[in-house]
């Protein structure tokens, strides 16, 4: 059994792409299009190309971490080096400023580059790390109490940069009543947050580094031919395919949820950065609840079955505040009561998006033992790169559609109208909840039961 102090350890690794999730998730899109003032459909563009890159470089990253043998062993070696380029890169991509006079391409060629090498960096340690937290315990429940608690501190992270945007950077003054139009603001968070992420990435390479030796290593030749093999092997396991296709359809919606819930609370229901500030606490009190639940909940049920309440939950939740503020029973825009008001749903979609993240992240280590039993190989960095990739696709594809609707509706830097919000309104409350009905289909036919793992983990005992 690991102990708990172990747990926080490596727990504290999420720290940093928490960070950078919040970022790309809630502040990316909005910075460029409505602060610097980039075209949308440039914007999104940029985090497009930029996620085409990471198609590439997560797969690979998956791959060389399962075969690396060192002293520092298969994980280390690449989670120590990559707070470099996530802090570094992190940073510059928030340091544009309407002083610097930059024209439309070379806002493009900043934003895509910067974008590009700070998910390169995460790629570095996200895949190792995940990896390495699945391999270190193979048992069902300890599996999913680990990536649990790697949920909640990453969840608790990417809410304390929120914390910090508004109660401290996004301060209202004089000439910016919504302080998150501040273009003097971005810079001073984007440091603060890479001095975190930095950090974070260190402490948690360097406090587990003892456990090292207790990983198996990579055995027999890695030719291309070879390799090739073995990561088909992988990738066309059923489990993994159906887990594959179900999370990039989730966060396809979960991300367009998401990206454009900045422009509707600023332009719609016309909310200041204090009142922003309100949500957060639903945020916090939210990853604790779910780490509470979720490994209590998979002691009594199937992980699928405990991510299909999530998915449905969420779906049933997210139109509440679209559907009531058609009937005519929201409190008035700009009001703190609207701010309580928009608090109930959020909740139930919060807490359960969260459980239905801890237990998907436990999932692939489970798949990962599967693997094992048909080709003989550990291959934890191939399978977690598919969620390292897919967590990227939730913020970029998410920013990517948000970014074509501002730019289908000629979204204006300045004083968008009514009508442009309200479908911005409509899209996150109608349009989102309904594309969440094709990962609650696919999920359905995940068939690794608790028992069948239970079979699994007996039948490599065998065979070692």
């Amino acid at each position: 059994m690991l102990s708990t102090q172990f747990k926080n350890n490596y727990a504290v690794g999420a720290v940093a792409n928490g960070i950078k999730t919040d970022a790309f998730t809630f502040f990316l899109l909005f910075y460029y299009s409505r602060v610097i003032g980039l075209d949308p459909l440039l914007a999104s563009s940029a985090i497009a190309l930029a996620l085409i890159i990471d198609s590439f470089t997560d797969p690979i990253m998956g791959a060389l971490s399962d075969r690396t043998n060192s002293k520092y062993g298969r994980r280390h070696p690449y989670m120590f080096i990559s707070f470099v380029p996530v802090s570094i890169f992190y940073v510059l991509l928030f340091s544009p400023s309407q002083d610097w006079e930059l024209s439309q391409s070379q806002l493009f060629w900043w934003m895509f580059v910067c974008a590009s090498m700070t998910r390169i960096g995460m790629t570095l340690f996200d895949v190792p790390h995940r990896s390495f937290g699945a391999e270190i315990s193979k048992d069902y429940y300890e599996r999913t109490e680990l990536f649990s608690r790697r949920e909640m501190f990453q969840w608790i992270a990417g809410i304390s940069n929120a914390f910090l945007a508004y109660f401290i950077f996004f301060k209202s003054t004089p000439d910016y009543p919504f302080g998150q139009l501040n273009p003097e603001a971005w810079f001073p968070l984007a440091l603060t947050g890479g001095i975190f992420m930095a950090l974070s990435i260190f402490y948690s390479s360097w406090t587990t580094r003892s456990y090292i030796s207790e990983l198996s290593e990579w055995k027999g030749r890695s030719t291309f031919k070879i390799m090739a093999k073995e990561i088909y092997i992988a990738l066309s396991n059923k489990s993994f395919i159906i887990f594959f296709l179900g999370n990039l359809t989730l966060s396809i919606a979960w991300g367009l949820l998401n990206n454009l819930t900045l422009f509707i609370n600023t332009d719609f229901w016309q909310l200041n950065g204090p009142q922003l500030t309100i949500f957060l606490f639903v945020y916090i009190f939210a990853p604790f609840v779910a780490f509470k639940l979720t490994p209590m909940l998979v002691k009594y049920m199937d992980k699928r079955n405990l991510v299909l309440i999530c998915i449905l939950g969420v779906a049933i939740s997210s139109p509440f505040a679209f559907i009531l503020y058609n009937l005519g029973l929201t409190p008035e825009k700009g009001t703190n009561a609207l701010v309580f008001f928009l608090c109930l749903p959020l909740i139930f979609i919060s807490s359960l998006s969260i459980m239905g993240n801890m237990t998907r992240d436990s999932m692939i280590g489970d798949i990962a033992d599967e693997v094992e039993l048909y080709s003989g190989k550990r291959q934890e960095g191939v399978l977690y790169s598919s969620v390292s990739f897919v967590q990227k696709v939730n913020t970029a594809l998410g920013s990517i559609t948000g970014g074509l609707v501002l730019s289908y509706l000629s979204y204006p830097k300045d004083n968008p109208s009514y009508e442009q919000t309200y479908s911005l309104f409509f899209v996150q409350g109608v349009v989102g909840p309904i594309l969440l009905i094709i990962p609650l289909f696919i999920f359905y036919f995940y068939g690794l039961s608790k028992n069948k793992h239970k079979k699994i983990l007996e039948a490599l005992k065998k065979t070692t």
